[in-house]
C-alpha cells in the first residue's frame, strides 16, 4: 500500500492533499529491494523432491542391474573357488619325527612313492631296495616317504627315536622317515584317507599290510597302488616308474586292471606270511 502525495502552497500555508490510494504488491517491491527470495513462490519449492525421488529412483535401478551382475560373477567365482578343486597330496601334511607336520607341497613337481615300513616285518628285505631306489631315480624327481606303522603284525614297535635309530643308523636309509603313525581306522592320517578314497585313488580300500606303495605324480594325484609283495627291483615297479617319469603312463581305469590289483591287495590283508 502507497500513499500519493500533493503538496498546495496557498499563501504562507503550505497544504497537503490526499490524491488518493494505489495498492502495489509491498512484498514484490520488497523482494526486489533486498534480494530476497518471495514467500509466495513456496509452493513451487514442494515439486523439488518429487524431482529428486525420481532421479534417485534411476541410478538405483542401474545399481540393481550391476549389483546382478557382480553377483554372477561372484557366484561364478564361488563355484571356481577351492572349496570345490580337487584336493592333491600337497594339501596334505605327514608328522615328522621331531613332532612337526611335514607339508607334502615342499615336494611339489616331485613323483612319490610312499612306503608303509615295519622294520620286524618279513617285507623288510625290501628296505635295501626302496633305498637304491631312491638314489638310482633322485635327478629324476623320485622321492622316497617311509611312513612306519605298528598295525599290521605288530612290526613296528618302539618310540619314535628308536625307530628313527633303526633306519637312519643301522638301516642307512637316507629317504625321509615320518613318525609311527595311524593308517587306518578313526585316526587314520587324513592323507592316507586321500591315497585309498580320494577321487583319483586307485582302488582297492585301506592299507591291509605292511610295505603297500603308492606313486603321486607331479601333480599331487595318487596315480598308482602297488601291493606289499611287488619289491622295489621288480620288474613292474621299474616299469611303472619309468612310464610315470617320462610322462607316458596312463593311469589303469576303475574295474580294470587297477581293479585286480585292488584284490591283490585286498588278499594281502588276510595275513603276513610268517617271519
Amino acid at each position: 500500500m502507497s500513499l500519493r502525495l500533493k503538496f498546495v502552497t496557498t499563501g504562507s500555508m503550505i497544504g497537503v492533499a490526499l490524491i488518493g490510494l494505489t495498492a502495489t504488491p509491498f512484498s514484490s517491491a520488497q523482494e526486489k529491494a533486498s534480494g530476497k527470495p518471495d514467500r509466495t513462490a513456496a509452493p513451487a519449492a514442494k515439486e523439488a523432491p518429487a524431482k529428486a525421488g525420481a532421479d534417485d529412483a534411476k541410478p538405483a535401478g542401474g545399481e540393481g542391474g550391476g549389483g546382478s551382475r557382480r553377483g554372477g560373477d561372484r557366484g561364478g567365482a564361488k563355484g571356481d573357488g577351492p572349496e570345490k578343486k580337487d584336493k592333491t597330496a600337497y594339501d596334505y601334511e605327514l608328522p615328522g619325527s621331531d613332532g612337526k607336520g611335514v607339508p607334502l607341497s615342499s615336494f611339489k613337481g616331485k613323483t612319490l612313492l610312499i612306503v608303509n615300513l615295519a622294520r620286524n616285518s618279513s617285507y623288510n628285505s625290501q628296505l635295501a631296495g626302496l633305498q637304491k631306489l631312491s638314489e638310482q631315480y633322485k635327478d629324476k624327481g623320485l622321492v622316497v616317504i617311509g611312513v612306519p606303522s605298528n598295525e599290521f603284525g605288530a612290526a613296528e614297535p618302539g618310540t619314535d627315536a628308536e625307530i628313527q635309530k633303526a633306519y637312519k643308523v643301522d638301516g642307512k636309509v637316507t629317504f625321509p622317515v615320518m613318525a609311527k603313525s595311524t593308517l587306518t581306522g578313526e585316526m587314520e592320517l587324513p592323507f592316507y584317507q586321500f591315497l585309498t578314497t580320494g577321487k583319483s585313488a586307485p582302488e582297492a580300500g585301506p592299507v591291509h599290510w605292511n610295505y603297500t606303495k603308492f606313486i603321486v605324480d607331479k601333480a599331487g594325484k595318487a596315480i598308482v597302488r602297488l601291493d606289499s609283495d611287488v619289491a622295489p627291483d621288480s620288474p613292474e615297479m621299474l616299469s611303472t616308474l619309468d612310464q610315470i617319469l617320462d610322462g607316458t603312463y596312463k593311469p589303469k581305469k576303475a574295474g580294470g586292471e587297477g581293479g585286480g590289483g585292488g584284490g591283490a591287495a585286498g588278499g594281502g590283508g588276510g595275513g603276513e606270511p610268517p617271519m
